[in-house]
Order: C-alpha cells, then structure tokens, then sequence
C-alpha cells in the first residue's frame, strides 16, 4: 500500500470519527472512493438521543465488541453527576436526565475489559 492511500484510510478513518463526535447519529461503515471495493466497518458505534434531551436519555450501542459496558456522567465544567442506567435491551440503556439543570453534559461510555472509553457531549433543556 502506498504512503498515499494510506494517508487517504487514515483521513477518512479520522473524518468519521470527527463526524461521530458531532453528530451521535452516523453510519456503521464508510466507502472509499478511493476503493470503492473497500468499506471501513465501525465497531462500538454509539448512538445518544434525543438530543437536546427533556426526561431521558437513549443509548443505544451497535456492532458492539464491549464485555461490560459503564456509563459516567459529566457537566460541562468537569463536575461528576450521579446516574442509573437502566438497560432496556440488548446494547440499549435509557438514562432519566429530567432532575438535570439545563446545559451541556458529557455521557462517557466505558469499558475497562475492553479498554474503550468514549465521551459524547448532549444538552438537556
């Protein structure tokens, strides 16, 4: 593989990751067009909604490889804030964000066994 397709996998790789961090919605799998025979398959793609959110808060985890999934919460500013997830099914959670003050929050899903940790950021009007 040439020092050109390479750079191109890897900016493609780090435009959807970019993308997911902005928007919690994305596709599992980008084509290259490039290669248009090859597709980069996105595993632990993560899904947070409604956001803003009012009463709950949804996440939903896809094409999961995660062993033991734990969830942290975070104000804008850093401050811990307490939370229970309830699973209300496969790889889905719901989280009740109505006791919340308005602003911007920080879900970081987690696994230690697997070691992946991500952060998304929602606003809880």
């Amino acid at each position: 593989m040439t020092i050109k397709k390479t750079i191109l996998l890897i900016t493609l790789a780090f435009g959807l990751v970019v993308a997911r961090a902005q928007d919690s919605s994305s596709s599992t799998s980008v084509e290259s067009p490039e290669f248009p025979n090859s597709v980069i398959e996105i595993k632990n793609q993560i899904d947070i909604y409604p956001n803003p959110s009012v009463n709950f808060l949804v996440i939903e985890i896809k094409n999961s490889e995660l062993e033991r999934v734990e969830f942290e919460m975070r104000s804008i500013i850093g401050n811990k804030v307490n939370i229970i997830p309830e699973e209300i099914g496969r790889n889905k959670y719901r989280i009740n964000v109505k006791h919340f003050s308005t602003g911007y929050y920080f879900l970081v899903v987690k696994d230690e066994f697997t070691r992946f940790k991500e952060a998304h950021k929602f606003l809880k009007k």
